[in-house]
C-alpha cells in the first residue's frame, strides 16, 4: 500500500511541476527558448506579455487545475459520474468567464465547450471535435484510481473526454495517457508501457495509435532531432507522442527538463511526462527546488492520498 500510495504521489506531483516547469516557455520554439533563458531547469515565472503573464515561480495551468477538478469529483463521488465532472467543469468554467485573470490558458476547445455547458447543453454534446489535447493532460487521476482494469480505464478516460474534446483523436490520447498510467503504476517496463496505450488507443483512433508506436523508431536519433520530429502543438496527436517519447528516453527529472525546453506546448507535454513519471517511479525523483514553490503541494499529496484509499477499496 505504501508503494502504491507513493506512485499516486509521485503521478500528481509529476503532473504539476511539469505543468509548472514548462509554463513560462509555452508557445515558444526551442530556438527561442535557448535564447530567451538559456536551459529551464528551474521554475521561473512566466515573462512580461506573454500569455501566462503573472503567474509566479512554480504556479501552474490549467492542465493541473483540471486534473484536480478530475480528482476531486471522483473522491467527492466515490468513483467516475460524467455528469458530475461535467458540472464542476461548468462550475470552474464560471469562476474564468466572470474573471478573465483567472483563466490560465484554456485553450479554444475546452473554453468553447465548457460555454456550452453553461449555456445549458448536456455534457454528451457540449464537447468540440477538435484533436487538441485538452482532454489527456487531466485524465491521469482516472488511470490511477482504476489501474486494477484497463478496459475500465479506457472506457472511462473516453467518457471524461466528451464534455469537452469528442473527437475521436482526442478521446485516443486519454485513453492513451490513462492507460500509460495505469500500466505504469503497476511497474510494467517503459515500452509495455507504450504500447498497451497505443493498443487500446487504437480502438478509439487508429492513425493516433500508429503515431504513438511510431515514436519507438526514434530513440537512436538525437533527442532533439526525435523530438524535432514528432512536434509539439497542443495536437494531441503531437503532445501526447512528445510526453510518451520524453517520459521513455529519459531519467524523470531529465524527462520533463526536456519538454519544458522543447518549444511548443511545453507546459501539457511536461505535465503528461511527469504525471507518467511519477506513477512509474513514486515522488523522491522530484528535486526539492521544484517541491519547495510548488502551488498548491499540500492540496496535490492529500488529493493522492484520498485517490489511493479509494482505489484500495476498488482494486484490492
Amino acid at each position: 500500500m505504501a508503494e502504491m500510495l507513493e506512485g499516486f504521489r509521485g503521478c500528481l506531483l509529476g503532473l504539476a511541476v511539469g505543468d509548472a516547469l514548462g509554463m513560462p516557455t509555452e508557445g515558444f520554439s526551442a530556438q527561442e527558448i535557448r535564447s530567451r533563458f538559456g536551459q529551464v531547469r528551474d521554475m521561473l515565472p512566466a515573462p512580461q506579455g506573454h500569455f501566462h503573464s503573472g503567474l509566479e515561480a512554480g504556479q501552474y495551468t490549467d492542465d493541473t487545475e483540471q486534473a484536480l477538478l478530475l480528482a476531486e469529483s471522483l473522491i467527492e463521488n466515490a468513483g467516475f459520474s460524467p455528469d458530475r465532472f461535467a458540472e464542476l467543469l461548468a462550475r470552474w468554467g464560471a469562476s474564468w468567464t466572470l474573471d478573465e485573470k483567472l483563466n490560465r490558458g484554456v485553450g479554444f476547445t475546452s473554453r468553447s465547450a465548457v460555454e456550452n455547458l453553461l449555456a445549458g447543453i448536456s455534457w454528451k454534446e457540449s464537447g468540440l471535435a477538435l484533436p487538441t489535447c485538452g482532454s489527456a493532460m487531466r485524465v491521469a487521476p482516472l488511470g490511477l484510481l482504476y489501474h486494477c482494469d484497463l478496459s475500465v480505464v479506457s472506457r472511462y478516460a473516453e467518457l471524461q473526454s466528451l464534455p469537452t474534446h469528442s473527437g475521436p483523436a482526442a478521446r485516443a490520447g486519454s485513453i492513451a495517457v490513462a492507460v500509460g498510467i495505469a500500466m505504469a503504476l503497476k511497474g510494467f517496463c517503459k515500452e509495455m508501457v507504450l504500447r498497451t496505450a497505443a493498443s487500446l488507443a487504437g480502438r478509439a483512433d487508429r492513425e493516433f495509435a500508429e503515431k504513438l508506436l511510431w515514436t519507438l523508431s526514434l530513440f537512436d536519433l538525437r533527442s532533439e532531432d526525435a523530438l524535432g520530429l514528432i512536434r509539439n502543438s497542443p495536437h494531441v496527436s503531437e503532445a501526447v507522442p512528445a510526453a510518451f517519447y520524453c517520459f521513455m528516453k529519459f531519467p524523470p527529472e531529465e524527462a520533463l527538463i526536456a519538454a519544458a525546453n522543447g518549444g511548443g506546448d511545453t507546459d501539457s507535454i511536461a505535465s503528461i511526462a511527469g504525471a507518467l513519471c511519477g506513477a512509474s517511479a513514486g515522488a523522491a525523483w522530484i528535486p526539492e527546488r521544484w517541491l519547495c514553490c510548488l502551488e498548491d503541494r499540500k492540496r496535490l499529496e492529500r488529493v493522492a492520498g484520498d485517490l489511493a484509499e479509494l482505489s484500495g477499496g476498488l482494486c484490492p
